[in-house]
C-alpha cells in the first residue's frame, strides 16, 4: 500500500507509515467535485467577469418583475376598489422629496416616520420578489437565474450537486453580508481557491462555467 501522505509504498498490515510516521488509515478529505449538471457538463469555476455580468442582466431581468407585480399589485386594488399601497408610497415618496404634507389616497396626513405603505412596497419589491427570483431559479433543474443562463454558469453545494431552495434562501439573504462590506464579498471571488464569494462561503455553494 502506499501512504496518502507522502506517497511512498509502505508495509500493507501496519497503520502507520514506515516512512513518514503518517496514519494510513485516516481517509483522504473529500474534493471538490465536478459532475454533469443536466445535459451540460460542469469543468471550470466561473471567474469574476461572468458573475458581474450575470449580476447585471439579473437587476435587468428583478426591473422587469418588479414592474409586472407593481402592474398586478394595481389591477388587483382597481378590482378590489382600494387604493394601491405601491401608488401610495410613490406618492408619499414624492412628497417627501418635493417637501410637501404627506397625505395617502383619501387626503389624510401621514405623520408616520416611514409610512406602512413604504414599508409593505419595498419590502414587496426589494425583498419578496429578488428572493424568490434567486431562491427558485438557483434550486430549480436548471440551477440558475436567467441572468446565469445568458453567462452559462450553474451554482452547486461543495459537491457538484443540486441546492435545495432552503440553501439557495440562505445564499441570497447572506448576500447582505457582501453588501454590508462595501462590495468586497462580491469581488472575492477573484481570489479565493474555489472561486466564491461571501455568500458562497456561508451557504457552502460554488459556481461552475458549463462546458457543453
Amino acid at each position: 500500500m502506499y501512504c496518502p501522505k507522502c506517497g511512498r509504498e509502505t508495509e500493507s498490515g501496519g497503520r502507520f507509515c514506515q516512512w513518514c510516521g503518517a496514519d494510513t488509515h485516516v481517509a483522504p478529505p473529500k474534493a471538490v467535485l465536478r459532475k454533469k449538471v443536466g445535459d451540460i457538463t460542469t469543468e471550470k469555476f466561473a471567474g469574476l467577469g461572468r458573475r458581474i455580468a450575470s449580476g447585471i442582466i439579473d437587476i435587468l431581468f428583478l426591473i422587469i418583475f418588479d414592474i409586472l407585480v407593481t402592474g398586478f399589485v394595481s389591477v388587483l386594488a382597481w378590482f378590489l376598489q382600494r387604493p394601491s399601497p405601491i401608488s401610495e408610497a410613490i406618492l408619499q415618496i414624492y412628497q417627501f422629496y418635493r417637501h410637501l404634507p404627506r397625505t395617502d389616497a383619501y387626503g389624510n396626513a401621514v405623520n408616520a416616520a416611514i409610512p406602512s405603505q413604504i414599508l409593505l412596497s419595498s419590502g414587496l419589491l426589494l425583498l419578496i420578489v429578488p428572493w424568490l427570483y434567486f431562491a427558485y431559479l438557483e434550486s430549480s433543474k436548471n440551477q440558475a437565474t436567467l441572468g446565469k443562463m445568458a453567462l452559462r454558469i450553474a451554482v452547486t453545494d461543495m459537491q457538484g450537486n443540486r441546492i435545495t431552495f432552503a440553501r439557495a434562501t440562505l445564499r441570497f439573504f447572506a448576500m447582505s453580508l457582501s453588501f454590508l462590506t462595501l462590495f468586497v464579498g462580491f469581488i472575492i471571488p477573484a481570489f479565493t481557491k474555489y472561486r466564491q464569494g461571501l455568500h458562497d462561503m456561508v451557504a457552502g455553494t460554488l459556481i461552475f462555467r458549463q462546458e457543453s
